[in-house]
C-alpha cells in the first residue's frame, strides 16, 4: 500500500514561516553508489552555493537502506520566506548556470535514469 501525503497551502503563510521542498528518490537496481555520487556532487553543491547566496535556508540530503536491501533517498530544501520560495525557479536557474557548463557530475557513466527515480515530492510549511 502506497500513502501518498499532501498539504495544500490553502492559509496564508506568516511571515516566520520556512518552507520545505521534500523529493522521495528511490535508488533503482543496487546503484546506491552511483545515486549518492549524483546527489553529493550536484544536488549537494547546488544546495550549497543557493545557501552562499542567501536563496535558501537549510538543505539536507538523507539515505536510508531498508532491512531488505532497499535504498531511499530523501532531499530536503528549506526556504526562510515564500519571498525566497517563489524565486527558487529563478535563483536556482542562475546557481546551475554558473556551475557546470557540461553538465551533471555522473559516476559509471550511468545517467540519471538508470539508477535513480523520483518518486514523489511535497510541500511543507512549518510556522
Amino acid at each position: 500500500m502506497r500513502i501518498t501525503l499532501t498539504i495544500l497551502m490553502l492559509l496564508p503563510i506568516s511571515a516566520s514561516a520556512e518552507i520545505f521542498v521534500i523529493d522521495f528518490v528511490k535508488v533503482l537496481n543496487g546503484n546506491d553508489e552511483e545515486a549518492v555520487y549524483y546527489y553529493e556532487n550536484n544536488w549537494k553543491k547546488h544546495r550549497l552555493a543557493a545557501a552562499k547566496r542567501g536563496y535558501i535556508s537549510s538543505y539536507q540530503l538523507l539515505v536510508r537502506t531498508s532491512d531488505d536491501g532497499e535504498t531511499d533517498i530523501l532531499l530536503i530544501t528549506g526556504f526562510a520566506s515564500e519571498a525566497e520560495y517563489e524565486k527558487r525557479e529563478e535563483n536556482f536557474g542562475e546557481v546551475m548556470a554558473e556551475s557546470r557548463r557540461d553538465g551533471p557530475v555522473l559516476m559509471n557513466d550511468k545517467k540519471p535514469g538508470d539508477f535513480r527515480q523520483v518518486v514523489d515530492n511535497a510541500t511543507y510549511v512549518s510556522d
